[in-house]
């Protein structure tokens, strides 16, 4: 359980350090490296986190004779 709480604080740490350096890149008219980063922290925002795992047994089919 540890390890996911470190894990998140890590993927919203990246996400915030990546904004900031958008919105500096931004003022600073390098677009291209503005839209990288906000693209970065989306990727980073919207990965989903799996925080519990469900396991679904399906029947097996019919055999066919």
């Amino acid at each position: 359980m540890w390890t996911f709480f470190l894990w998140n604080f890590a993927a919203l740490g990246a996400a915030i350090y990546c904004i900031t350096k958008a919105v500096i890149d931004l003022r600073a008219r390098r677009y291209a490296w503005g839209l990288v980063g906000v693209a970065s922290a989306a990727i980073f925002l919207l990965t989903p986190i799996q925080t519990h795992a469900v396991k679904i047994d399906l029947p097996a089919p019919a055999q066919r004779e």
